[in-house]
C-alpha cells in the first residue's frame, strides 16, 4: 500500500492582497517562513480562509504563484480550485497543473448547497479526470447529503486512485474545525487544515506531535491553550482574524468590500486579548 501522501499540520493560509487585488508577495513570503520554521507541513491555498468565494481568479492564481515560489520546494502545497462559477474552477485547475504543488482540492460546486449529491459526485469526477494531481474532497456540511457515506462513495469509486483524500487504498484524512483537532486525530485524521495555525503555528503542531507520541494530556493542553487564541476571534470576519498576524508583524494589507476593516484601536484590543494568552515569538 502506498504511504499516505499528507501527514502533519497544515495551515489554511490567509491570502494577502492590496485594494487593487495584487498579492503583497513579501508578506507572503515572511509567512510562509514563519509558518515553515515553526513546524507546519506546508499550505492549504485559497479555500475558505483563503477566501475563495470573494477573490477574482487573478487574485487567486498570483496567490497560489506566490506561495510556490516562496515556498521553494520546502512544505506540501494544496491548491483549492473550488469556485462559484464552473469555468472559474476549470480556469483555476488549468493553472494549477501548470504549477509545482502536491494536490488539488475543491469545495462542492458553488461552494454552497445548491446541487444534489449526485451532482455533486459527476464534479469530482470531472475534477479527478482532469486533475494531473491527487484530488482531495472537502466533505463539509454544504454537501446535500449525509458526508460519511459521500466520502465512502468517492472513495471506493474506481476512477478514484487518489480523490477524497484517498491516496491509494487508505484514506488520508485531514481534520478542519481547528478547536477540535485532538477530537479528529482520536478518530483517525492523519493530520489537520486549519485557520488558527497560520499565526500559532507551534501550538498546533505541538497538539499533533503529543498525541502522535501518546502523550494525549499535553496534546490536550496544547488544544485548550489553541481554543483560548480561537475564543478571540470566533465567529468574526476574516479581516478580524487576518488581524491577529498583523498583531505578529505581518502587513497583512487589505479585505475585500464589504469587510470592515479592524482599526488601529480594534487591532490594540486584539493584541491586548492575544498578549493575555501569550502572543508566539516571531
Amino acid at each position: 500500500m502506498k504511504d499516505k501522501l499528507f501527514k502533519g499540520i497544515y495551515s489554511a493560509i490567509f491570502s494577502v492582497y492590496d485594494q487593487n487585488m495584487k498579492v503583497k508577495t513579501e508578506t507572503v513570503e515572511k509567512i510562509v517562513d514563519y509558518q515553515l520554521k515553526n513546524g507546519l507541513k506546508g499550505f492549504y491555498v485559497c479555500g475558505n480562509t483563503g477566501e475563495c468565494s470573494v477573490l477574482p481568479a487573478s487574485t487567486r492564481m498570483e496567490m497560489l504563484e506566490s506561495i510556490v515560489k516562496a515556498n521553494g520546494g520546502r512544505g506540501q502545497i494544496i491548491a483549492h480550485i473550488g469556485a462559484t462559477h464552473f469555468e472559474d474552477a476549470k480556469r483555476l485547475l488549468e493553472h494549477a497543473c501548470t504549477q509545482k504543488i502536491d494536490a488539488v482540492a475543491s469545495l462542492p460546486p458553488s461552494l454552497t448547497k445548491y446541487y444534489a449529491a449526485d451532482e455533486i459526485f459527476e464534479y469530482y469526477k470531472w475534477l479527478a479526470a482532469n486533475s494531473r494531481y491527487p484530488v482531495y474532497a472537502y466533505i463539509t456540511p454544504v454537501l446535500n447529503c449525509d458526508p460519511v457515506v459521500f466520502a465512502q462513495k468517492l472513495a471506493t469509486y474506481y476512477a478514484f486512485g487518489n480523490i477524497v483524500a484517498a491516496t491509494g487504498d487508505k484514506l488520508n484524512i485531514l481534520n478542519g474545525p481547528d478547536e477540535t483537532m485532538i477530537c479528529g486525530l482520536s478518530l483517525g485524521a492523519d493530520g489537520a487544515i486549519g485557520t488558527s495555525y497560520n499565526y500559532m503555528p507551534a501550538t498546533a503542531v505541538a497538539i499533533y506531535e503529543n498525541f502522535k507520541n501518546g502523550d494525549i494530556a499535553a496534546a490536550r493542553e496544547y488544544q485548550r491553550r489553541l481554543n483560548k487564541y480561537i475564543g478571540v476571534n470566533f465567529g468574526k470576519s476574516i479581516a478580524v482574524w487576518k488581524s491577529g498576524m498583523t498583531v505578529l508583524g505581518f502587513d497583512m494589507g487589505y479585505t475585500v468590500f464589504p469587510c470592515i476593516m479592524p482599526d488601529k484601536n480594534d487591532i490594540v484590543a486584539i493584541k491586548a486579548q492575544l498578549e493575555k494568552i501569550g502572543l508566539p515569538v516571531v
